[in-house]
């Protein structure tokens, strides 16, 4: 089991070394709401966590309003960062039931799509009476889609005591824990999958130099395909993708001039290596 955290501006901006140092082994970020609206904290507390050390998620809460202009705002927000847990949609917002069970369905997995389109892991979280009592939100329908649930269920129990992952992949079971960092309550979780797994490996991690006119060759195994910088400002790298049976070689050429970096990431967001060109 994976312990983390949930948190929003309700938490204020955390001691993330303090919150790792208490053994959070990852954090779910609130990014965005409805249309047009960034969590305040959201941009210092995700550069926070990530330079603490620990693994990030994000995630968006669900209006009525249109999916595809809340999904574009969604992947605007969290688009600069390392997002290596999901990319989640917390279906909670008291309008979302007077929609009814299919047509609210039809919106959860229309949001996960686009954001699974643009290269992050969807989630859906909610609470358990969403979920399994009232009926609201067809679960079945989002298993068969591949989609992960995070469930809310606050009692007496813990993961100590309790094995919640038939019914969810994370299990938010308090919303009143006090962790070393933050300042008053905060939601704790239990994972029962590693979601910042990588799906592949790289032999390349650090600053590689390169002369112009040079080669650098990665080598990676498994899922991935890797892009170069980004931003317009980034140095200007290609790469060459050759592609063996059991790995693949990246053949990555400098085409601008020395001096600069640029950054090697894999295709969703995280950053494996610097080039810096010599």
């Amino acid at each position: 089991m994976i312990y983390g955290i949930d948190i929003s501006h309700w938490q204020g901006k955390p001691d993330f070394a303090k919150v790792k140092a208490a053994g959070i082994q990852y954090a779910m970020i609130k990014a965005t709401e409805g249309i047009n609206y960034v969590d305040p904290c959201f941009t210092a507390n995700i550069k926070s966590a990530i330079a603490a050390g620990i693994p990030v998620g994000v995630y968006h809460l669900l209006r009525s309003g249109s999916v595809a202009d809340q999904a574009a705002d969604f992947i605007a927000a969290i688009k600069p960062y390392s997002i290596t847990w999901p990319a989640a949609l917390d279906v909670e917002s008291g309008e979302l039931a007077a929609l009814g069970k299919d047509k609210l369905t039809g919106m959860i997995l229309d949001f996960c799509t686009r954001i699974k389109a643009a290269g992050y892991k969807p989630m859906v979280y909610s609470n358990r009476n969403w979920f399994y009592i009232a009926d609201l939100v067809d679960i079945d329908r989002l298993r068969a889609a591949g989609i992960p649930i995070w469930l809310a269920w606050h009692n007496n129990a813990t993961p100590n005591d309790t094995d919640r992952s038939g019914m969810c992949d994370i299990w938010q079971y308090a919303s009143n824990g006090k962790v070393s960092g933050i300042t008053g309550n905060v939601d704790l979780n239990v994972s029962y999958k590693d979601f910042g797994a990588l799906p592949f490996t790289c032999d390349t991690s650090g600053t590689v130099d390169i002369n112009v006119g040079g080669c650098y060759t990665a080598k990676t195994t498994g899922s991935v395909n890797l892009i170069a910088g980004k931003s317009a400002t980034s140095a200007r790298v290609q790469i060459i993708r050759c592609v063996w049976p059991d790995f693949i070689l990246w053949h990555i050429v400098p085409i601008e001039f020395p001096g600069q970096t640029v950054g090697i990431y894999a295709e969703g967001g995280k950053k494996l290596f610097t080039v810096r060109i010599k």
